[in-house]
C-alpha cells in the first residue's frame, strides 16, 4: 500500500479486489448466502491477502490509505429503514477533499466505479442519493420506501465485527439531509 501514491493509483490497484465477503468462518463468499448471519468487517490486512470485500469493507480499505496519506474524508452509510424486514441493499462509500474540491471515490459499486469531482459536498452527495435511489428502483422501491432513506456519516467501526454490529454503528452515527 505504501507504493500507492494517488487515489488514481489506489483505484487501480483495487481493481485486484473482487466483490465478496469473508464470514466468520474465515471463508470467501462471492454471493448473500447466510451475509447476515455469517459476514465479519474486513481489515485492510484481510483485504490485501484475499482480495475480496463488499462496501462495508473496501471503504475501510479506502479509509486506511486516504488517512494515512493525510487527506480529508467523510465515510458515508445509507440505507432503507422500514418498520419491516426488507431486502434492499445498503451502500458505504467514501468522499475525499482533494484542491478544494469533494470527490467520490467508488470502487465496490461496478456500475459507478471512478473518482467523481464535485464543487460542494452537497452536490456531490445530492448526486450520489440519486444514484442509489435509481439503484433501488431495480428492487421495486415503493416511493413511500425512499422516503425512508437514511444517510449517516460514520466513525471508523472495530475490526472483525458483525452485519448487525456494522449496521449499529452506521444507523447511530449522525444523519446528514439531503436536499432533493
Amino acid at each position: 500500500m505504501k507504493a500507492i501514491k494517488t487515489p488514481e493509483e489506489l483505484l487501480e490497484f483495487m481493481n485486484s479486489i473482487n466483490y465478496g465477503y469473508l464470514g466468520k468462518d474465515n471463508k470467501i463468499y462471492y454471493d448473500d448466502s447466510n451475509f447476515f448471519e455469517n459476514y465479519k468487517l474486513e481489515t485492510t490486512e484481510d483485504i490485501l491477502t484475499n482480495l475480496v470485500g463488499n462496501c462495508w469493507d473496501q471503504v475501510e480499505f479506502e479509509r486506511d490509505w486516504f488517512l494515512n496519506n493525510n487527506y480529508e474524508i467523510k465515510t458515508i452509510f445509507e440505507m432503507v429503514v422500514l418498520d419491516y424486514n426488507n431486502d434492499y441493499p445498503t451502500h458505504s462509500f467514501l468522499v475525499y477533499k482533494d484542491n478544494n474540491k469533494w470527490c467520490w471515490f467508488e470502487h465496490a459499486d461496478s456500475n459507478n466505479k471512478g473518482i467523481h469531482k464535485f464543487n460542494t459536498l452537497e452536490e456531490l452527495l445530492n448526486y450520489q442519493y440519486h444514484k442509489y435511489v435509481e439503484f433501488l428502483q431495480e428492487y421495486n422501491i415503493k416511493e413511500e420506501e425512499i422516503n425512508k432513506i437514511i444517510i449517516t456519516e460514520f466513525t471508523s467501526p472495530n475490526e472483525h465485527i458483525t452485519a448487525s454490529e456494522y449496521l449499529e454503528n452506521a444507523i447511530n452515527s449522525p444523519t446528514i439531509s439531503i436536499k432533493n
